[in-house]
């Protein structure tokens, strides 16, 4: 019997280390959808210059976004390496999220609440939120 559970015991371990972490590892992903009919630019910025991917767009509703890493919990800063994100809508208005102070307040790109959170993925939704919030630019927004 003793022989049997050594067996066992040794058969465990083996198994145990023969998995590596990458095994364990999951990826996180992040999707940004525009749910409005306006166009929809975005453009990242980190300590007030342009960052990573300096700009993205979608003309109407669907995915404007996707990033993912090799975490469960990612946020999009670490993914655009953005400490800020400007929205600009139809080219008229424009609204911006800033990672330190966390604003907008209650709809911001930098806080994980204002996501839905469906296993490892994570989708924010533009809606008409962003679109009233938005201040208006003095002519086209540049």
């Amino acid at each position: 019997m003793t022989r049997n559970r050594i067996i066992v015991a040794f058969g465990i371990i083996a198994l145990v280390f023969s998995c590596g972490v990458k095994d364990y590892e999951e990826t996180g992903i992040i999707i940004i959808n525009n749910g409005l009919d306006n166009n929809v630019q975005m453009r990242f910025y980190s300590n007030g210059l342009p960052s990573g991917k300096k700009s993205i767009f979608k003309q109407g509703k669907g995915e404007i976004f996707r990033g993912e890493d090799t975490s469960t919990v990612v946020v999009i800063n670490q993914i655009l390496q953005a400490d800020s994100i400007v929205m600009i809508f139809d080219n008229e208005r424009l609204e911006t999220h800033f990672l330190y102070t966390v604003e907008p307040k209650g709809h911001s790109l930098f806080k994980s609440d204002s996501y839905v959170h469906d296993g490892n993925t994570s989708t924010y939704t533009i809606d008409a939120k962003n679109y009233n919030n938005a201040t208006p630019c003095d002519g086209p927004c540049n």
